[in-house]
């Protein structure tokens, strides 16, 4: 089941300051299945973009029942307002 559930999402990658981690891993436990860090290094993109002093890469998992409106209110604060 668990597999099904994977196949049926999909994930978004943010990059976001250190100190908002614990805010930003309490907002996606509301939308999605799981959030992690992701080495900067290991994408090019990620690597020219962040600012390693400061900044963490995390991907977001989402739940398959989360919805369009939820991703958009999720973007606007983690890409618009906290960054």
């Amino acid at each position: 089941m668990k597999v099904k559930i994977l196949e049926d999402s999909f994930d978004s990658t943010y990059i976001i300051r250190k100190e908002h981690y614990v805010e930003f891993i309490e907002d996606a436990k509301k939308v999605a299945i799981t959030a992690y860090t992701v080495p900067a290094f290991v994408k090019v993109e990620l690597y020219n973009m962040i600012d390693i002093e400061r900044d963490i890469a995390m991907v977001v998992v989402w739940k398959p029942e989360t919805t369009v409106k939820q991703i958009k209110e999720f973007d606007k604060k983690w890409f618009l307002e906290k960054y």
